[in-house]
């Protein structure tokens, strides 16, 4: 089947991840893909690396930017893809119309909780959680043309080495630094678990505005050697294997793909009860707790130290819902079967 993707945010979080992933996926199973991207995105290396793929861009000046629409349409036509899956507001705003124009079947993923009148021009919404699903439905979104796929994760499951009861609790996050991802608040709970009597090290990958006052407040806590910065890592399942949980303290987790990628990895997790992590997880899984709770978030810290075991049992639950719910082969699945609803064309009989 010919599917174009098309993407045009410049940054990259879960929704671009999102993006890449599935367009890497849908290649890899055969079938001929148009990544389209923002020229300046920082999606576009991403998905020009994967073998196989159309890469094309476009210049957006704005929301509304009619050229931008025009480069759109000529790209659609030139391809003509059998279906054309936009991801955020803009790229179903500008490439909707173009798609619709051309008559090409349209879908987009919403991500998060959007604006309805930049969906107007497609024809079926995905969204990420029941949450999301609801609140379309709440706009006044025919349920008909609402679906609910999650995002996914490409680790294969693995096992996990329990190192928990080793004296020193090893905890990685992972995640842009912004105010939304509550590093400080997990800077504050390492303080009190080692306040506690508790051993942890804390491993941090990423990168973002907020790291200078990360560092600052390190200094102030005197955690400067309980606490190691390791930059963007692109390979985040290194920093998960070398850990004995991963911790989430998101103020705001619409979804949180890392999530999904820790669940893969077998390793016990601690998140906040945001969107995102409720939406997968509950207390046979992972180990909730409220946002801005650095107390809460300590104890957590305490638990998987001090019950290792318990900590183990929950991170094999989480897996095994992971290879059940999340794993690459079953929300592909759930894809290719939307479009073939949508195309009337079967991912058998689709021309190649």
């Amino acid at each position: 089947m010919r599917i174009a993707q098309a993407m045009l945010g410049k940054g990259f979080g879960g929704a671009e991840r999102s993006f890449v992933d599935l367009s890497r996926a849908l290649v890899q199973r055969g079938h001929d893909v148009l990544a389209i991207c923002e020229t300046r995105a920082e999606a576009r290396k991403h998905v020009a690396a994967i073998e196989g793929i159309t890469c094309a861009t476009v210049t957006v000046r704005g929301p509304w930017d009619p050229l931008a629409r025009w480069q759109l349409r000529r790209l659609l036509a030139d391809y003509r893809p059998a279906i054309a899956q936009m991801h955020l507001a803009r790229a179903a705003n500008l490439a909707g119309p173009a798609a619709r124009s051309l008559a090409i079947p349209t879908l987009a993923k919403t991500h998060n909780y959007v604006n309805p009148k930049y969906y107007r021009a497609i024809d079926h919404l995905v969204a990420t959680t029941r949450k999301q699903h609801d609140y379309l439905l709440d706009q006044g979104i025919a349920a008909r043309i609402v679906s609910i796929i999650p995002n996914f994760s490409s680790i294969a499951p693995r096992s996990h080495a329990a190192r928990i009861e080793s004296g020193t609790l090893r905890a990685v996050a992972i995640g842009r630094m912004v105010h939304k991802k509550g590093f400080d608040v997990l800077f504050d709970a390492v303080a009190r678990a080692r306040a506690s009597g508790i051993s942890v090290q804390l491993a941090l990958a990423g990168d973002g505005p907020e790291s200078d006052a990360l560092h600052d407040q390190l200094a102030a806590l005197g955690l400067r050697e309980a606490v190691t910065f390791l930059g963007w890592q692109q390979d985040v399942t290194t920093c998960l294997d070398a850990a004995d949980v991963f911790v989430l303290p998101s103020r705001d987790e619409p979804f949180g793909i890392v999530c999904l990628e820790a669940m893969a990895c077998g390793i016990p997790i601690i998140a906040t009860t945001t969107d995102g992590p409720v939406s997968v997880l509950d207390d046979t899984t992972a180990i909730l707790v409220p946002p801005d709770d650095a107390d809460a978030l300590a104890r957590g810290l305490c638990e998987v130290a001090r019950d290792g075991a318990a900590a183990m049992a929950r991170a094999g639950a989480a897996q095994r819902r992971f290879e059940t719910r999340y794993s690459e082969a079953v929300v592909v699945a759930e894809y290719l079967d939307l479009y073939a609803r949508l195309t009337g064309v079967s991912d058998e009989t689709a021309p190649g």
